[in-house]
């Protein structure tokens, strides 16, 4: 390691040009000065002070040694001070990882309340799939993975929940078999009920095995007993949803995108449950990773900020059951 009090006594005898001043400047006495310089010049096999010449002054080398240590001095004197900034917590980055269908509208809403705390850390946003992501904490490329669910491809990761993020289909009023029944328009809160076998009818717009969505349609699938028709698998579930109304189908999509997103032509929201299906919304970091105390006050503004959002403006969602279905195996084409 640099011992960086003899660059401070190497600097003082060349501004001063006397060993003994430098000595007194430097809190120390004059031969242990010269020792430390002769010292030095043995390492460096030059001479760095012409001593034949009163005042002493620098050789070729002394001078070339000198500027290059004033720009180290400079360096550490930056260096200490970000050091300084980071311990206070005035100066850090952080990676963030987000799905791309959710950045736009969840990062406004926990960023400017983290950086009003911490305005000069840096934060760095990664756009990617689930499996992207999730693979790209494991690796450490990223620090947190915000806005995700319990991790579906990767070991070794903490999850943190926020909220119960329910989940509705988005289904095109155009689909053939909704042609014999009266659709209602779509009221703010609600959700219309259709029997869970009438999606076998309905092209499937699918998210692909790389997302989570991807799963969670498969589990209900499961569970009602499902065949899908599967049209399409997009990369993107934003153009998987937004496709499904235009294409006579039906997509998975949060309830948020009901009021935060518009539709051409407008779809009809459904639910094949009397309740509606969820998922946990959270952030996902590394299991045993060891956080800076930045890291740490992100993830509680995070969480505290992202809940309270949830809380206030996301209401829970009721299903109506508007639509008269009573023998609807034989209205089916």
């Amino acid at each position: 390691m640099m011992d960086f009090n003899k660059l401070n006594y190497l600097m003082a005898i060349a501004e001063l040009q006397s060993f003994s001043k430098a000595a007194k400047r430097c809190y120390v006495s004059q031969p242990a000065l010269t020792r430390c310089v002769k010292n030095i010049e043995d390492e460096l096999g030059l001479k760095l002070f012409d001593r034949s010449c009163s005042p002493i002054k620098l050789t070729y080398a002394g001078e070339r040694y000198i500027a290059a240590m004033q720009e180290i001095l400079e360096l550490k004197t930056k260096l200490d001070q970000e050091m300084e900034e980071i311990a206070a917590r005035r100066r850090d980055r952080l990676v963030l990882g987000m799905p791309t269908t959710r950045s736009v509208t969840w990062m406004p809403r926990f960023l400017s309340a983290f950086k009003r705390e911490c305005p000069s850390v840096d934060i760095q946003l990664i756009e990617g799939n689930s499996c992207t992501l999730e693979q790209l904490l494991s690796k450490g490329t990223i620090d947190f993975y915000v806005m995700a669910t319990d991790p579906v491809f990767t070991k070794g990761l903490q999850f943190t929940p926020i909220f119960q993020e329910e989940m509705m289909l988005v289904i095109s009023r155009q689909a053939k078999a909704l042609r014999p029944f009266h659709l209602p328009p779509n009221e703010p809160g609600t959700v219309q009920y259709i029997p869970p076998q009438l999606l076998e009818k309905i092209p499937f717009y699918s998210a692909t095995p790389s997302q989570g969505t991807y799963y969670l349609a498969h589990r209900v699938f499961d569970q009602y007993n499902i065949q899908p028709n599967i049209s399409m698998e997009v990369i993107n579930t934003s153009v998987a949803y937004q496709m499904a109304p235009q294409s006579g189908g039906f997509a998975f999509a949060p309830v948020t995108v009901a009021y935060e997103e518009e539709f051409s032509p407008e779809p009809i929201f459904c639910s094949i449950t009397d309740g509606m299906i969820f998922r946990t919304a959270g952030i996902l970091s590394r299991e045993g990773m060891e956080m800076s105390d930045t890291a740490r006050l992100f993830l509680d503004i995070a969480v505290q900020t992202i809940g309270e959002y949830a809380r206030q403006h996301i209401g829970k969602v009721l299903v109506c059951h508007d639509i008269d279905f009573s023998g609807f195996h034989e209205k089916l084409p």
